[in-house]
């Protein structure tokens, strides 16, 4: 079993059931000294998706999944990894007060460009579905067009 630290639409509960069907929520992480941001322009999206960037001081809620290696595979194919668009990789979210390393797919594409409402509304469903703490919650609503 492997954790992932989901901070873009793999929060969304319905979404993730589609992609990795059995995968065990955990519940809300935050990782420290990073914020959110919006690169590349997703033809599936119609806009910008999730990236997190290096912010001290800042930080960004999403959910801890616990996946097996089948997860894995389905998700770096879903986020095209094999195409260059992120990149798999290691980090230390806080959870419930303790430090938990975790998989995070970072953006390779650092263009920034407005997400769609279709995207945010994903993102705050999943926020919602696992009791992200609400000021973030209003901060992704406010990202609304």
């Amino acid at each position: 079993m492997t954790l992932y630290f989901a901070y873009g639409s793999n929060m969304d509960p319905i979404q993730m059931e589609q992609r990795c069907p059995g995968a065990v929520t955990i519940g809300p992480a935050r990782l420290d000294d990073h914020r959110l941001v919006f690169v590349w322009d997703s033809p599936g999206w119609g806009g910008g998706v999730g990236h997190v960037e290096r912010a001290p001081g800042e930080h960004v809620w999403g959910v801890l999944w616990d996946l097996t290696d089948a997860h894995i595979a389905s998700l770096d194919r879903y986020e095209g990894v094999a195409d260059g668009v992120y990149e798999r990789d290691t980090t230390v979210v806080m959870q419930d007060g303790a430090p938990v390393e975790a998989a995070i797919y970072r953006a390779l594409d650092p263009r920034p460009k407005d997400p769609s409402a279709r995207y945010l509304n994903a993102l705050i469903r999943g926020a919602r579905a696992f009791a992200v703490p609400e000021e973030y919650v209003a901060r992704l609503r406010s990202l609304l067009p």
